[in-house]
């Protein structure tokens, strides 16, 4: 038989609690994936509905299939064991009907362990105008409807070409907030996000915060979470033997993820959830590898978190590894849930 050490172990890991209420989608794990890697065809959903991820997230998806960028458009910065990314993929996607397909969505729900895993639909559509278009079929499908979670809105798509980033142009910003958060669908029991790209600056975090908290669930409206971050946008690899760029789409320039961004995702996760109504939840995501990353983002403040470069290095298994490595760091530090020490990271004490 095992020895008793082990067996005590086993038990008290199951003691600790990662389960976690996200803006009222209740997720088995607070591990899950982001929109992007791994998310584009139905296969490859059904894997992260059959994985440890807590819930499942869509590509963000346009009105009609895009086949997104030329080639070559990802390419992976190893550093030690660790990894980055950089892409400019353009917005690949099989459109908005595959995505929000009824039949799909019961196959999904069918392979989905535990069955209630939430669904969150992730949209990008390239104007105002198409996003609000994805929104009226929604509410147009009420069959659609019972199997959706949430809609998470991408407005910090750094990679289609011509088209400035909305999370960055304020006043464009403010302009899709408020027709998002008046539109009939989030009165049908679905959840609004919004993931937001990387801010840099203390002011901009109030302009954010002071553009949101109006719409938060929690003040009769909408919004129930963001994404803290996607990709920093304008990187550039650079091959010195061929002396050419890495990338070819946009001039070579993409999107910066993974371990190369995890500190500033940290950040944006800190600065957000301290100005952000209690009522908006934040989820971090940006170089989360490990579940020492997972914590990180929690102390921070994160409700949930999401893995995208890692998901495609290592595939849905990671979901798994990184929950179970969150558990046994909770276990040493004497944590049984996630609210012990969520959002509750110290500043450093000076050294005179």
């Amino acid at each position: 038989g095992t020895q008793p050490s082990q067996s005590g172990t086993q038990r008290a890991m199951e003691k600790i609690e990662i389960a976690c209420n996200l803006a009222g989608l209740q997720l088995s794990c607070c591990i899950l994936n982001a929109s992007g890697p791994r998310t584009n065809s139905e296969e490859q959903l059904m894997d992260i509905a059959k994985s440890s991820s807590g819930a499942v997230c869509s590509k963000s998806a346009t009105l009609e299939e895009r086949s997104g960028n030329p080639q070559p458009r990802y390419t992976e910065i190893q550093l030690g064991d660790r990894m980055a990314s950089i892409n400019s993929e353009g917005l690949p996607n099989k459109g908005f009907a595959a995505y929000s397909d009824l039949s799909f969505l019961q196959r999904l729900k069918e392979c989905s362990e535990p069955r209630g895993k939430p669904y969150i639909l992730s949209i990008s559509g390239l104007s105002l105008k198409e996003n609000l278009e994805m929104l009226d079929r929604l509410v147009q499908s009420p069959d659609v409807l019972q199997h959706l979670s949430a809609v998470e809105v991408n407005v910090a798509c750094p990679n289609v070409p011509g088209k400035p980033l909305v999370g960055y142009d304020f006043p464009q910003f403010a302009e899709v907030v408020q027709a998002m958060s008046r539109h009939p669908l989030f009165t049908k029991d679905c959840v609004l996000g919004f993931k937001l790209p990387p801010y840099l600056d203390a002011p901009l975090f109030d302009a954010v915060a002071e553009m949101l908290n109006p719409i938060a669930l929690g003040r009769g409206g909408s919004l129930g979470y963001v994404v803290c971050c996607n990709t920093l946008g304008s990187a550039l690899a650079v091959d010195i033997e061929t002396e050419t760029t890495v990338l070819h789409p946009k001039g070579g320039f993409g999107g910066l993820g993974g371990q190369l961004v995890r500190h500033l995702a940290l950040g944006n996760v800190r600065h957000l959830r301290s100005r952000l109504d209690d009522s908006i939840h934040v989820v971090g995501c940006g170089g989360v590898a490990t579940g020492e990353d997972a914590f990180a983002h929690i102390l921070c403040g994160a409700t949930a978190v999401q893995v995208a470069t890692q998901h495609r290095v290592e595939g849905p298994q990671c979901f798994e590894r990184i929950a179970s490595e969150l558990r046994e760091l909770m276990q040493r530090k004497g944590y049984k849930r996630l609210e012990d020490f969520r959002g509750k990271l110290r500043v450093r004490e000076s050294k005179l």
